[in-house]
């Protein structure tokens, strides 16, 4: 691998990192070297996964949090520096999906998608750039989703936070890119994760569109941790304010 893209010696954060995708992204850079915090709601899964990590012979901080909380991120970001020293990137992957017409979504599910899949990404960006501006630069990465960037029939409030996600890139990309903090996104379409195998059988609007997926697939969680990893490390020095898609061509397809 060339070095650019190495990320040893580097430092991480990540959240929702207890299962799935989030999971994927803190094995996956680990083994491109990182030592990490690593951050989910529920301990008992999280630190599961810490082990995992630490088994491919990196440092792994697990650290119970809701993201959505203040002071919670306060103290996480607070433990990544003790813990670790520095802080060179923080990867916002905590999230979640209420599938339901907007006519029967309720305020609450509006407002928990909006705090987990939005606030959450304002609030430890927020927290952890002053420390990256005092090292001299970082790299921060959110996963948004191509929810944020079509039409997103069933899924108003996520896609509508998802979209925010976007627009917060952009803006944070060009306030803090004079401390050398770069801020970017990657937005993936339809992700390959067991937990619903069965899951499009039940939207046929969303199955037909997957169907037409020019790559004929979903994008698996490792793809979405290589992209991460690709904005996390040297290789990307000059890459801000960008929101990568990954959705075998969904996108372009529905443009």
């Amino acid at each position: 691998m060339s070095p650019s893209f190495s990320l040893e010696g580097k430092t991480a954060i990540v959240t929702g990192a207890s299962k799935w995708t989030g999971k994927t992204i803190a094995l996956e850079m680990a083994k491109a070297g990182a030592d990490l915090l690593i951050c989910a709601r529920t301990p008992e899964p999280l630190e599961a996964a810490a082990q995992e990590v630490r088994s491919l012979g990196r440092k792994c901080v697990s650290v119970p949090t809701d993201v959505g909380d203040s002071e919670q991120v306060d103290n996480m970001v607070k433990k990544a520096r003790e813990e670790l020293g520095r802080i060179d990137i923080l990867v916002n992957s905590a999230g979640s999906d209420i599938i339901r017409p907007t006519l029967e979504l309720r305020e609450k599910d509006w407002d928990s998608m909006v705090r987990l899949n939005l606030k959450s990404h304002f609030l430890c960006s927020k927290t952890v750039a002053p420390v990256m501006i005092e090292q001299g630069g970082g790299s921060i990465i959110s996963i948004a989703s191509t929810a944020g960037l079509r039409a997103s029939p069933t899924s108003s409030a996520y896609g509508a936070a998802k979209a925010g996600v976007m627009h917060l890139v952009m803006t944070l990309a060009v306030e803090w890119g004079k401390h050398k903090v770069r801020v970017n996104a990657v937005a993936p379409g339809f992700i390959d994760i067991p937990m619903h195998p069965d899951y499009l059988d039940h939207f046929p609007h969303l199955k037909a569109i997957y169907e037409r997926v020019p790559l004929g697939r979903a994008v698996t969680m490792e793809e979405v941790a290589a992209a991460v990893i690709y904005l996390a490390s040297d290789a990307a020095a000059c890459t801000t304010g960008v929101t990568i898609p990954l959705d075998g061509g969904m996108t372009s397809m529905l443009g």
